[in-house]
């Protein structure tokens, strides 16, 4: 039995379904793989959202240690997100799931049967 977070796991592979629970936030770490972002740049890419959800989803991520935020001193303020070492460990398995994803809808959309 693993404890966190005030949660009881009996099994590990629970705890990323819990930490990203929602699409927002696999969007978010998904589009961070590449390079830091800025609040406005991931609104871009993660367009059918709004600013007030991203910074809401991204202060969760950044409180269970899978995204960092950087502030640059300038003004105006500059800030960006950024995976830290667990965000890009948990990106290994977000590869795998776009590959098993590839392999099952097939490469000219029909659903492959075995």
């Amino acid at each position: 039995m693993i404890k966190l977070n005030g949660k009881q796991y009996e099994c590990p592979s629970k705890i990323p379904m819990d930490l990203v629970d929602d699409k927002w936030k696999f969007l978010i770490l998904w589009n961070l793989s590449t390079k830091p972002l800025r609040i406005s740049e991931l609104s871009e890419k993660i367009s059918d959202t709004s600013q007030r959800t991203l910074s809401r989803k991204l202060k969760a991520l950044e409180e269970v240690s899978l995204v960092q935020r950087v502030v640059f001193p300038e003004v105006p303020p500059k800030v960006e997100y950024s995976l830290t070492i667990h965000g890009e460990r948990l990106l290994e398995i977000f590869e795998i799931m776009a590959k098993w994803g590839e392999q099952y809808f097939g490469i000219d959309g029909y659903i492959i049967k075995p």
